[in-house]
């Protein structure tokens, strides 16, 4: 029988420096307000709102917590990995993601607030659990040439409402339809749906970290008008941005 998940919140001061350790439970954590630096073996990743984490027991990792601070919410495991919750070998032992299934799935569980969840029992950790290990579409093997890899870094660093796959491909010095069947062979997705989840991203950031009222919000990320904004925010993470706001800041 698959061991219960734990539902906790935790907050972390800002400029909070955690040095290499590990933690004896598996935990599954999403970032609610703040941002954090997560190193494992060198790599490190810039978790931010709505960005989920998974994290095997035993993994070494290393946390640079943001000078705000963050708060997280966090379902933990004792006794078993990810791989053995989900009866998937080939399931990551340390992973980020911003994902839009994962997330819906996750705010669910939190906002029920029980203390502790059966996967086996409870749909909406069934849904979570499927997502975090969800296959990628098939891609390509091997690793994708240098310029298309400074390209998707770059949609993610320097993103704007007025970014487009013309703007991207310029970038790279090819053509707007070469750019396309790249990003697909090797990623799995369209420019349109990077473009569309990076614009999801800063919403979901200037919901967590303003005031700024949603139709200042839409206006800011690129949006028609506030209905479209709220249109796209719930039928990608189930909720409205109104509602997802008190999520994040309760």
């Amino acid at each position: 029988m698959s061991a219960p998940l734990t539902l906790h919140k935790a907050r972390y001061t800002g400029a909070l420096v955690q040095p290499l350790h590990q933690h004896d439970a598996l935990q599954l954590s999403m970032v609610l307000t703040g941002a954090v630096e997560e190193t494992v073996g060198g790599v490190t990743y810039a978790g931010a709102p709505l960005h989920i984490a998974v994290k095997d027991a035993g993994v070494a990792h290393a946390n640079r917590w943001a000078p705000g601070g963050a708060q997280l919410v966090r379902l933990e495991a004792h006794g078993q990995s990810l791989a053995q919750l989900t009866a998937t070998p080939e399931a990551p032992v340390w992973r980020w993601r911003f994902d839009p299934p994962a997330i819906r799935a996750f705010l669910r569980v939190a906002s029920a607030n029980a203390e502790s969840v059966a996967p086996a029992e409870c749909t909406d950790t069934a849904d979570l659990l499927a997502a975090l290990v969800a296959r990628p579409a098939a891609c390509a093997k091997g690793a994708p040439p240098r310029w298309l890899v400074d390209v998707i870094d770059a949609l993610a660093a320097e993103w704007s409402p007025q970014m487009g796959t013309a703007t991207l491909a310029s970038r790279a010095g090819v053509h707007p339809v070469y750019l396309a069947r790249c990003v697909r062979r090797w990623y799995g997705v369209s420019v349109g749906d990077l473009l569309r989840r990076e614009r999801l991203r800063h919403v979901v950031a200037q919901l967590a970290h303003s005031r700024d009222r949603v139709a200042l919000v839409a206006y800011a990320c690129g949006f028609a008008d506030e209905a479209h904004c709220v249109r796209t925010v719930r039928q990608s993470l189930g909720v409205t941005p109104a509602a997802l706001r008190t999520q994040l800041t309760a």
